[in-house]
Formats: C-alpha cells, sequence, structure tokens
C-alpha cells in the first residue's frame, strides 16, 4: 500500500463516520458525493469501510458485561490515533 492508498482509506473512514453522526451537515454529504465521483477508489474504500461499519453492529455489546468500559468519549481524535499507530509501523 501506498500513500496515495493510506489517504483514501483514510478519507474513507472518515466519511463513513461522518455520515453516521446526525450533525452531518448537506454541504458535508455533498463534499462526500464530490469526493466518491472523483476516483473509482474513493466508492471501492467507502464501500468496504461501510462494510466494517456494518459488521460492527453484528459483535456483541460487552458494555454491560464489564465496568472497565465506561468511557463514553476517546483519549484521542481520530487523526491523532492515527499519526500514532503511523508511527509505530
Amino acid at each position: 500500500m501506498n500513500d496515495a492508498d493510506d489517504e483514501i482509506l483514510t478519507q474513507a473512514a472518515h466519511w463513513c463516520m461522518r455520515l453516521q453522526d446526525e450533525t452531518c451537515t448537506p454541504d458535508e454529504r455533498q463534499a462526500f458525493q464530490q469526493w466518491i465521483q472523483i476516483d473509482p477508489r474513493h466508492a471501492f474504500e467507502y464501500a468496504k469501510m461501510l462494510e466494517v461499519w456494518e459488521l460492527s453492529d453484528q459483535l456483541p455489546d460487552e458494555r454491560d458485561k464489564s465496568k472497565k468500559r465506561k468511557a463514553t468519549t476517546l483519549p484521542c481524535s481520530f487523526e491523532e490515533f492515527q499519526r500514532n499507530l503511523a508511527e509505530r509501523t
């Protein structure tokens, strides 16, 4: 995977999360439509992200079973997480 592929994957993940958010604006939805039409790879990676998103809905809800999962916010932003992950590889 090259840098361009990594960037597309990152953008697809962003759009997948953003479009699921109730605060996503009509302008953002239009920007997504433009983004997905620019390159066939965008649609492909976005479809893969949606598949993962849908599969994650099938995972059992462990929050009721584990008191250790009380955090309602991430300890860092998605971008920080990606940077930290990239630094480890």
